[in-house]
C-alpha cells in the first residue's frame, strides 16, 4: 500500500515538474512572438473546401439536390498588426494577391500597402485589412489562428489549467502533450452564426499544447470549442504548427481548421505560411534579407 502511494506521489510530482517547465518555455516563446510578430511579413496560402447550401426551391416532384463541396485557393501577403484601441491586441492582417489562380494584386504593391497599414498610428487601415477574406466570398471562420501562441503570455498563462496527456510524434519530433482549459479571465473566442448574421456567445478556450520533449519548445497548439445542441450545434477545431524562425522567435508554419455543424464537417481550411521577411519602421519599408 505504501509502495503504491509512493509511486503515485512520485508520478504526480514528475507531472507537476513537467507542467511547470512546459509553462515556463511556452510563455517565454509567447513573449518572443509578441515582439517579433508586428515586424514581419510573409506569404499565406489557403486551400478551402466548403459545403455549398442546397437550393432553397425545387421543381415539383424533384428530389432536393445534394450539398456540393466547393474548393477555393487564396494567396495573400500576410502579417500581424497590433491594434492600439484593443490594449495592443494582435490580429492577422492580409492583402489578397490571387484567388483561384486569378491575380488580384501585385505582390510587391501588396507588401508595401500591408506594411504601411501596420505602421499606421490609427487602427482604421488595419480594420480594413481584416475584411480581406469577406471580399473573396470564403465560408466560415478563417482568421486569427496564427497568433494562438499569444494565449499563453506571462500575463495570461495563469488563466489556464494544464494536464499532462502523454507523448506523440509531431513530424520527426517526440512531443509531450498537455491539455489546457481556460478557467479564468475573459472568454477568448467568439463564434458567429453566418446564416443568421448574429454573434454567438463568447467561449472559453480549451485544447492541447504539444511541446518538443527534449526542451519544451512549442511545436503545435490546438483549440476545440463549440456550443449548442443538435441540430444547431457548432464546433470549431484547429491545429497551428510552429517552427523557430531565423529571427529567434516562433512563427506559424501551417494551420488546419475545421468547422463542424451538427457533427458534420462543413468547412475545412488548410493554411500554409512561408517567406517571412522583417521590415524596418521607415517610410521606404526596406526588407531585411538576413
Amino acid at each position: 500500500m505504501r509502495a503504491t502511494f509512493w509511486l503515485l506521489l512520485v508520478s504526480t510530482l514528475q507531472a507537476d515538474e513537467l507542467t511547470q517547465k512546459m509553462a515556463a518555455r511556452v510563455s517565454e516563446e509567447a513573449e518572443a512572438f509578441r515582439k517579433i510578430a508586428p515586424e514581419v511579413l510573409g506569404t499565406e496560402k489557403l486551400h478551402q473546401s466548403a459545403i455549398q447550401p442546397s437550393r432553397r426551391f425545387h421543381p415539383h416532384g424533384a428530389k432536393p439536390s445534394q450539398p456540393e463541396w466547393r474548393d477555393r485557393d487564396v494567396v495573400s501577403e500576410y502579417a500581424f498588426a497590433s491594434f492600439s484601441g484593443q490594449s495592443g491586441a494582435i490580429h492577422e492582417v492580409r492583402q489578397v494577391i490571387s484567388v483561384d489562380g486569378r491575380k488580384v494584386s501585385d505582390s510587391k504593391n501588396a507588401q508595401d500597402a500591408l506594411a504601411r497599414a501596420i505602421l499606421a498610428s490609427d487602427d482604421g487601415q488595419k480594420r480594413e485589412l481584416l475584411k480581406q477574406f469577406e471580399k473573396v466570398g470564403l465560408s466560415g471562420a478563417v482568421t486569427d489562428f496564427g497568433q494562438l501562441l499569444l494565449l499563453f503570455t506571462r500575463r495570461d498563462i495563469e488563466r489556464y489549467e494544464f494536464t499532462p496527456r502523454g507523448a506523440r510524434m509531431i513530424g520527426y519530433d517526440r512531443a509531450l502533450v498537455f491539455s489546457y482549459q481556460q478557467i479564468d479571465g475573459p472568454e477568448a473566442l467568439t463564434l458567429f452564426d453566418e446564416k443568421k448574421g448574429e454573434r454567438a456567445h463568447r467561449l472559453r478556450m480549451q485544447g492541447e499544447i504539444r511541446v518538443r520533449a527534449e526542451d519544451f519548445l512549442p511545436l503545435q497548439i490546438t483549440i476545440a470549442v463549440g456550443e449548442g445542441d443538435a441540430p444547431n450545434s457548432v464546433r470549431e477545431e484547429a491545429a497551428v504548427t510552429y517552427a523557430m524562425s531565423k529571427y529567434g522567435a516562433l512563427l506559424p508554419v501551417s494551420t488546419e481548421h475545421y468547422e463542424i455543424r451538427n457533427g458534420k464537417i462543413v468547412v475545412q481550411n488548410n493554411f500554409t505560411y512561408s517567406d517571412f521577411h522583417k521590415f524596418s519602421a521607415s517610410s521606404d519599408i526596406k526588407f531585411d534579407a538576413k
